[in-house]
């Protein structure tokens, strides 16, 4: 049993509580006086973000109210997690942290391994600390280089590289066929039809990678079909593009279903926007849905 005093210490304890509660801090993390871009909604301005949660729950010029931690990001650009579409991340655990450090919350393996090594990808994909996904390419072995992995075309086993999809479905995106002349040879037209017969039963995206080919363009963009991802489209000649002009010009109507991706100098390769690297910027808020074109 308890005694009057001890009823009255325990009353006060929990009016203190509930006061102590109600002066807690109104967000979790307040980031003010940034750069705040957002394609999304057009913005590009000095905002403050507030978020609480694990939500962003406010953008504006100037939000008050009391922040578990406040980040001063006057001079800074923040944007939502960039999403890199070729990327080789999934080769090393080490990777997709490297990338978060860049901004990227959510990334693309484009073809390091084929049904051969895809297993090392797919569990980089599933444990690292953001999103991850992977293209499987078509040729069973992965990218060879520099000495090229499709001169033998027996390395692109559709039946193989269709079971490696579905043995990671949760994981594989798409297919990756690298046409370039040193790593295909003459077998750049094949080998895009045998990614094409791959992706098909799941409806799957091809990318492939051009510059330098064997065949032109106009042999290789009719095998495309609607939502493929042509990349390195900026590559020189032969077989290549200098800009997303020409290849709507050139390659038209055909070019027109497909998507484009440039490369940042020096870095991964980001997906096709404004031409910033990765590096310049820091990723706050939610992992935007990924939004491939030109």
């Amino acid at each position: 049993m308890i005694n009057r005093r001890q009823f009255v210490g325990m009353g006060a304890a929990a009016l203190l509580a509930h006061v102590s509660k109600a002066r807690a801090a109104t967000y979790d993390l307040l980031i003010k006086g940034g750069r705040v871009i957002d394609p999304s909604l057009g913005l590009d301005g000095i905002r403050d973000v507030a978020i609480a949660g694990g939500k962003i729950v406010a953008v504006e010029a100037d939000i008050t109210g009391d922040a578990s931690q406040t980040i001063d990001a006057r001079g800074k650009i923040v944007a939502p997690g960039l999403i890199d579409i070729h990327t080789h991340a999934g080769r090393s655990k080490e990777g997709p942290a490297l990338l978060l450090q860049d901004g990227v919350t959510g990334w693309v393996d484009a073809g390091s391994a084929g049904a051969d090594n895809i297993d090392q990808i797919a569990t980089v994909a599933r444990t690292g600390p953001q999103v991850g996904r992977a293209l499987v390419n078509i040729a069973r072995t992965g990218v060879i280089s520099p000495a090229g992995e499709l001169h033998d075309m027996n390395a692109a086993n559709v039946a193989l590289a269709q079971g490696a999809i579905a043995r990671h479905r949760d994981v594989v995106v798409g297919v990756k066929a690298r046409l370039s002349e040193n790593v295909a040879d003459a077998n750049d037209l094949e080998a895009l039809r045998r990614a094409q017969e791959a992706a098909s039963p799941f409806n799957l995206p091809v990318m492939i990678h051009i510059g330098q080919s064997y065949s032109p363009m106009r042999a290789i963009l009719p095998l495309l079909k609607r939502g493929d991802i042509v990349t390195h489209m900026y590559a020189p000649a032969p077989n290549g593009s200098t800009t997303r002009a020409d290849c709507l010009r050139t390659w038209q109507p055909r070019a027109a279903a497909a998507s484009f991706s440039i490369s940042a100098t020096g870095r991964s390769i980001i997906s096709t926007g404004p031409p910033w690297s990765a590096r310049r910027s820091r990723a706050f808020g939610p992992i935007p849905s990924p939004r491939i074109g030109t």
